[in-house]
Order: structure tokens, then sequence, then C-alpha cells
């Protein structure tokens, strides 16, 4: 294991510039994940909603018209309004000691994993470089 290809995920769950909040809301809920990446038809990376994106988006919408007004703006809130656009790349050769010092001092939660198309192949994030240094450590 010497490149981010081998430990990023491929099977990606992705949303596309059209989609809303609370498809990002549902999604992270359903599969306890933090990153989705936002991707047009062809599969090209647009942007990026995270937890703390999304988080910041909810917590702006509850103070401006109250919590009971939530659920309706989120359905009414475009992911390509509140969507990371200024994204931190990497290639699949990229090794991963490169990809491990980027995340750190970037202070980012995930990479995206783009070919030369900018389209995207695959997602690695900090959760996979854990469980990397488990495998990696002795056992008692």
């Amino acid at each position: 294991m010497k490149q981010v290809a081998d430990i990023m995920v491929r099977n990606l769950l992705t949303l596309s510039p059209a989609s809303n909040l609370k498809d990002a809301e549902n999604i992270m809920a359903q599969r306890q994940i933090r990153h989705i990446p936002v991707t047009d038809e062809h599969n090209k990376l647009m942007g990026l909603i995270t937890q703390k994106e999304f988080l910041a988006e909810a917590f702006r919408i509850t103070d401006k018209f109250g919590a009971h007004q939530l659920a309706n703006y989120l359905a009414q809130t475009a992911l390509t309004d509140c969507m990371k656009t200024t994204l931190t790349t990497v290639k699949a050769d990229t090794p991963l000691r490169e990809a491990g010092d980027m995340l750190h001092s970037m202070k980012q939660g995930c990479l995206l994993v783009v070919d030369d198309e900018q389209q995207l192949i695959g997602i690695i994030t900090s959760q996979d470089f854990l469980k990397l240094a488990l495998e990696l450590l002795p056992g008692d």
C-alpha cells in the first residue's frame, strides 16, 4: 500500500448540482457519511457538501427562520448555494504519505480523487487513514 488507489473508496454516493440540502441530509444520515461529492451528468467534479457546510447552513436557516421551518428550507436550498467549490484533489497514483500530509496540513476531512479529465473516481478520508493506521499497528 503506497498510493491513494490502495485505500480510496471507489463506489461513491454523489449528488447532482440540482440536489438540495434535504437530499444531502438524508444520505448522510442513512449511510453515516460526512462528505458527498457533487458531480454533473458526466461525473465531472463540481463541488463537495460536507457535514460542516450542511450544519452551518442548517444553523443559519434556524437562526433566520426558526427551527420549525428548517425542513422546508433544507428542501428549498440548492447544494450549489452552499457546497464547497474550491477543492483539493489528488490522483490515484499520489503517494499515501503525500495525501496524508495534505489532509493533516490543510485540516481537511477528505481528498477527492480525480482522473486527468477531472472526473471523480474516488475519495480518501481521514477515517481511511485511521483504518490503515490500526491495520499497521501490532495487536496486543
